[in-house]
């Protein structure tokens, strides 16, 4: 059987916000909790969280018991640093995981379906890269078979994945996302996202 891992990227202190914008109000719960809810309704094998900045204050207030949770101790280096740490102790631990989902901790309007499909994807194209597509945006969430996992293993900067992506573009397929992409990294876009998910609900 295809055994898939989810990571939730949630380590970046959130530096135009001021704040831990993981712990944000979401719904009845925060924004790291409403992602990690979406991501636990995923047919995927095993959860993962990668904390940083605020990891006492995340792991205090919001119930991660489901996930296992890593803590990258240089969430300075960015993005890149906290799939670098994941994808290894990944490959240690978890040698059976067949392909990483990588998904933002700040992209609330992704939904359990959407990642499913991506999923589904893999299923049927095990090779591939699978990426997000709407409209101009192209990017995470976004799913590597193992055979990339060196590849993440060595990122270091505040790319993430980008440069794996770009290096094997012949490999890369893309599922067209029908939510809302948008990621929060200001608190008037958190604000103005909020008033579209309260009216929403």
């Amino acid at each position: 059987m295809n055994k898939i891992g989810i990571v939730v990227l949630a380590a970046g202190n959130s530096k135009r916000m001021g704040q831990s914008k993981q712990l944000l109000p979401w719904g009845n719960s925060t924004l790291l909790g409403n992602v990690v809810k979406n991501v636990l309704a995923v047919d995927a094998h095993k959860i993962f969280v990668v904390l940083g900045a605020y990891s006492n204050e995340i792991i205090e207030k919001i119930n991660l018991s489901e996930t296992i949770v890593l803590i990258n101790e240089n969430w300075q280096q960015g993005l890149g640093s906290s799939i670098a740490l994941a994808t290894v102790e990944i490959n240690k631990k978890h040698p059976n995981l067949n392909a990483l989902l990588f998904v933002l901790a700040d992209q609330p309007f992704i939904s359990s379906l959407y990642l499913n499909a991506m999923i589904e994807l893999h299923n049927k194209d095990k090779e591939s890269i699978i990426i997000t597509r709407k409209e101009d945006y192209s990017g995470v969430p976004v799913l590597f078979p193992r055979k990339f996992f060196p590849e993440l293993m060595s990122l270091s900067n505040d790319e993430g994945a980008k440069q794996v992506i770009n290096k094997n573009k012949n490999c890369v397929k893309e599922v067209v996302c029908e939510d809302n992409t948008a990621d929060i990294d200001t608190f008037e876009a958190y604000e103005a996202l909020h008033e579209i998910f309260k009216s929403g609900n």
